[in-house]
């Protein structure tokens, strides 16, 4: 299809337009109780807050040395929020009690049964970025999605909750596709390259996310533009960033604390990206 005249405007949300920090506490401490409950600790045993106290100091001393893992695969620095951050912490504090060894049923439990039941704890009382009502009603009138890896009515629903605060978002609910499966690696599908190499970060950034990719596609197919009209706004490069603009996309990544010092000086570095450090930023960043 032929590209036309425009921008189209593809947002992450988690972490983006919300303060994943602060939104994620009760996960934290929900997570690290049920550890304790596993390793035969109390909660709020001493000894797991001060493992979970050390990992986070080594992942924000050397962000590049620790990614996150998915399927045996590096996808993601696992620094960048404590959803991400509590794999480490639990691989840590399993391995230094003997706790399920087994890498398969360890990673069911890690994943499948521990994350989403702490996860659920989150819900209801989202914690949004200062300007994210601002940005996203600066964006109205637009051809702009959310793509996220959440679930697409959590996502609606946070937006209603948004919208109560700050009216004039709720035209984005429902223009939310969820489970975009950013961090699944697809060896076979030769659409994207491989890798792309970032300076400051010895391991390549895997490209091949094809299901996410298939999101973007439907949406630009829609508004009967091409990638090189695409602008894609997130918080982690390697999720949401580094495909697109390895594809030919416009990228924005929205920084914070934990955004490490060789995501934010490649965007800064690229013809087509920039390092949001304000919500409030986004729509020009976006529409120029």
């Amino acid at each position: 299809m032929m590209s036309v005249s425009m921008t189209v405007v593809v947002l992450d949300f988690d972490g983006t337009m919300t303060d994943a920090e602060a939104e994620g506490r009760p996960f934290r401490d929900g997570y690290l109780a049920d550890l304790c409950a596993l390793v035969g600790r109390p909660a709020g045993d001493a000894e797991i807050e001060s493992i979970a106290d050390e990992v986070e100091r080594e992942l924000a001393r050397a962000p590049e040395a620790h990614p996150f893992l998915w399927m045996g695969r590096a996808v993601a620095p696992a620094t960048v929020d404590p959803y991400l951050r509590m794999v480490p912490i639990a691989n840590r504090i399993l391995d230094r009690f003997d706790a399920f060894p087994g890498a398969a049923d360890r990673g069911r439990l890690l994943g499948s049964v521990l994350y989403r039941y702490n996860y659920a704890k989150t819900l209801g009382h989202p914690v949004f970025r200062p300007g994210a009502g601002e940005a996203l009603r600066g964006l109205r009138g637009t051809p702009t999605w959310i793509v996220t890896n959440s679930d697409t009515a959590t996502v609606a629903e946070k937006l209603g909750v948004l919208d109560r605060e700050s009216p004039g978002v709720a035209w984005l609910a429902t223009r939310v596709r969820g489970h975009a499966r950013k961090f699944d690696v697809d060896d076979g599908w030769a659409s994207a390259p491989e890798s792309l190499a970032v300076p400051g970060l010895e391991r390549p950034v895997l490209l091949r996310r094809r299901h996410y990719h298939a999101i973007l596609e439907a949406i630009l197919d829609e508004a009967g533009a091409g990638i090189a009209d695409l602008i894609v706004i997130g918080d982690i490069f390697e999720l949401d960033l580094a495909m697109p603009l390895a594809m030919g996309a416009r990228v924005g990544l929205v920084a914070s604390e934990h955004t490490p010092a060789y995501e934010r000086a490649f965007v800064a570095g690229h013809a087509r990206g920039q390092v949001i450090e304000d919500l409030r930023e986004v729509p020009r960043v976006a529409l120029g």
